[in-house]
């Protein structure tokens, strides 16, 4: 008996021990899961106030690993949720869409489904910023699905206002006011002054792409009053920003200068740089509309100079466009070329069909003037193609335009005639710019907005089109005599209206080109006169001291002021052979005679001319030529380009290093570079290389000098050989210079 109860105490001990022991280590595992808890959450608000983007990287990946063994899904979400919102503000998207992935894949555990909605509305904003505007659109939708299941009117209402942008971005005006309708709804119904201002805001920004702009003003001004409720100064710049462009749109240019400086000034304050970039861009739109070509570039570079910083690809791309618009405007087609083949290689990144079509037909514009003829046609035909497919009447009637007059250069009048008669059609459509933006999916968009008035209007419209019938049936003769004569007038006014238009137009263009050559003379001549001035001080002063020391019989220094007048003699020498060939230019003298070279020839021959220069700062230049590349170009012009080329890049290139002289075919041109690793050049004195007004020369890595006339003598004659010349350059790391001359076609 006694050894039973003993039995029995010891099973009791036992099972004592036993639960003890779970108790104790679940105790100490739980401990251990909330010192984990406790340090990610600790990393995360280190990550959140971190100076550097560096170390704010460092934070999160440690939160997200101190959790790595955690079974707590929740938290898991909620830290893949949080660093991915970090990494987003940190701009490192690719980073956070993994995290915010990785968030919903602990979704099931989530009692609060509007957190969801957050993780798929981040991941909208990412496909957003990579200008995948489709994507975006179908996160949106799934975040939209969430809060309407809870009953979340606010983020319903921000949630339709990123819906609305992105069909604003793909150029779904109709998509976009439904979306823009519903945050202000849901505004008015919540008194939300913030989503009632989205609302009204982007709302306006539709109907004043759309060309209504009277009611555009209705909502900006309706907006600008709640705004001065809750003084949101972001909110203010933005509708500043949106009035300006309904003035631009009204011609009242001043007016919208004003708006866009106000609100440059608000953005400057609050160091928003998107703003401030979209700002200088409307500005550079109102000086390009002025005729003030300067001021647009200007504020377009500067504008493209934010955007490089931000890395924002789409508006990049519009930017040099714009850039591209302007250089066109002021006759600057080289460089109008090169911008527009710029964007249209930026648009590789992203999918904007109406943003390529526009710039297809910029450049193929540009490509005509300057008479390469067969590129011209292939992008001019691609805008039209393009411009069909959008349904995008403005866009395809100046195409066809411009295919007309293409045709009608190449002798083809039958075909110019064809296309000048699609064009007219498109017109009939289209009677002036602000019907223009009312085509077809327009008017849809306008019947949106206003159903009920418009089957009221309808109505009255066929009660008056019966009582016009019975009126005309009992006076057809009398109607159609006087709808004649009125035609008649009516034509003859037009067309008055349309030659003085025409004069009034040409006698300004031609004022202001004349006013810009005289400009561009006195700052030439001036540029001149002190560039004759120091070569000649040097002689008299030099000349002076050697009849001194010739006096004195002193040889050696006689010696150095010979050599001294020498070199100056020679460089005044070289100054003045350029101011002779490039006059030549100027007055339609010099020689061009194109015949067939071959530029593996022509280019060794001038490599071995000037090799001894290079060999005195033990520079080697290689020579790298396609095979069988034969040119349709003046062989004079062409070696004086890459000679001068060539000797620019001995003058700037280090002792010891290489220079490349390549030429291959690109576009049905003959591409040849020359690229050195010298000193390189600042990227503001680039575009001034081939501006005559702007003509600056600095001393080479021996202090050689230059006349400061070389490039501007390239510039001219590879336009007389048909071509286009670019440089492109780093400081410090060396530039390289390309020019295009034809390639010799079988015709």
């Amino acid at each position: 008996m006694t050894t039973k109860l003993n039995l029995q105490k010891y099973n009791i001990i036992f099972w004592c021990f036993i639960a003890f022991t779970f108790i104790g280590s679940n105790c100490i595992a739980q401990k251990q899961t909330d010192k984990a808890r406790h340090e990610a959450y600790q990393l995360i608000r280190n990550a959140e106030e971190a100076s550097s983007t560096d170390d704010a990287i460092s934070y999160c990946e440690q939160a997200i690993t101190s959790l790595s063994a955690s079974d707590e899904k929740h938290i898991q979400f909620d830290i893949h949720q949080q660093v991915g919102i970090i990494l987003y503000n940190k701009q490192q998207y690719n980073s956070a869409n993994e995290k915010f992935n990785k968030a919903l894949s602990f979704k099931s555990s989530i009692s609060d489904k509007n957190e969801i909605g957050v993780v798929e509305g981040y991941l909208g904003w990412i496909e957003s910023d990579r200008s995948q505007y489709i994507k975006a659109i179908k996160h949106f939708t799934k975040a939209l699905s969430i809060y309407k299941s809870t009953n979340n009117q606010e983020k319903q209402g921000n949630t339709y206002n990123s819906l609305g942008a992105m069909h604003w971005y793909t150029r779904n005006y109709a998509l976009a006011l439904e979306n823009f309708d519903h945050v202000l709804k849901l505004g008015e119904q919540t008194d939300n002054s913030e989503l009632i201002r989205k609302g009204l805001t982007n709302k306006g920004v539709i109907l004043n792409t759309l060309a209504q702009y009277d009611e555009a003003l209705k909502c900006f001004e309706r907006a600008l009053e709640i705004n001065q409720l809750d003084g949101n100064s972001k909110s203010r710049a933005v509708l500043l920003n949106n009035i300006g462009n309904i003035n631009t749109e009204l011609n009242h240019q001043q007016v919208a200068l004003s708006n866009y400086r106000e609100a440059l000034n608000i953005y400057t304050k609050l160091g928003d740089k998107k703003g401030i970039s979209n700002c200088y861009n409307n500005l550079g739109e109102v000086y390009l509309e002025l005729g003030n070509i300067l001021q647009a570039l200007e504020n377009y570079q500067i504008s493209l100079s934010i955007l490089k910083e931000e890395g924002d690809s789409a508006n990049i791309a519009t930017s040099y466009l714009n850039i591209g618009r302007a250089h066109q405007t002021g006759k600057q087609y080289s460089k109008a070329i090169s911008y527009f083949e710029k964007a249209l290689k930026l648009m590789l990144s992203f999918d904007d069909p109406s943003l390529k079509a526009e710039t297809y037909l910029h450049l193929g514009q540009t490509l005509m003037i300057n008479k390469h003829y067969d590129q011209a046609q292939e992008y001019l035909l691609k805008a039209v193609e393009l411009a069909k497919s959008l349904e995008e009447k403005p866009l395809q009637a100046q195409a066809y335009n411009s295919l007309s007059e293409w045709h009608s250069l190449q002798g083809d009048y039958e075909k110019a005639l064809n296309y000048k008669s699609e064009y007219a059609d498109l017109k009939d459509d289209i009677t002036d710019e602000q019907a223009m933006l009312s085509s077809a999916r327009m008017e849809a968009v306008y019947k949106l907005l206003q159903k009920e008035e418009q089957i009221s209007i309808l109505e009255q419209d066929n009660i008056h089109k019966t009582e016009s019938l019975e009126l005309a049936k009992n006076s057809r003769t009398i109607y159609l005599l006087v709808a004649g004569l009125l035609f008649i007038l009516l034509l003859i006014l037009i067309l008055t209206f349309q030659i003085r238009k025409k004069s009034e137009r040409l006698l300004t263009e031609k004022n202001n080109e004349l006013k810009q050559l005289n400009n561009t003379k006195d700052k030439f001549f001036s540029i001149i006169a002190h560039d004759l001035k120091s070569p000649f001080s040097s002689l008299m002063g030099f000349a002076e001291m050697l009849a001194l020391n010739a006096e004195n019989k002193d040889t050696k220094e006689v010696v150095q002021y010979s050599q001294i007048i020498h070199n100056s003699t020679k460089r005044l020498l070289g100054l003045v052979e350029n101011l002779l060939q490039w006059s030549r230019t100027q007055i339609g003298t010099t020689e061009y005679k194109p015949s067939q070279i071959d530029i593996s020839i022509q280019t060794h021959n001038i490599v071995s001319l000037l090799r001894l220069n290079a060999e005195e700062k033990d520079i080697v230049i290689s020579p790298k030529i396609e095979r069988n590349l034969v040119a349709w170009a003046d062989e004079n012009l062409y070696n004086t380009i890459l000679r001068n080329l060539i000797s620019n890049a001995i003058k700037f290139s280090r002792i010891g290093s290489v220079i490349y002289v390549t030429a291959g075919v690109k576009n049905n041109m003959i591409e040849i570079s020359v690229a050195d690793s010298g000193v390189g050049i600042r990227q503001e004195n680039l575009e001034k290389l081939f501006m005559v007004d702007s003509t600056f020369s600095t001393k080479g890595t021996l202090n050689e000098k230059g006349t400061g006339l070389g490039l501007v003598l390239c510039k001219e004659f590879v336009e007389i050989n048909k071509g286009s010349i670019w440089a492109e350059s780093e400081l410090e790391k060396g530039s390289t210079f390309y020019f295009t001359i034809p390639l010799l076609s079988e015709k």
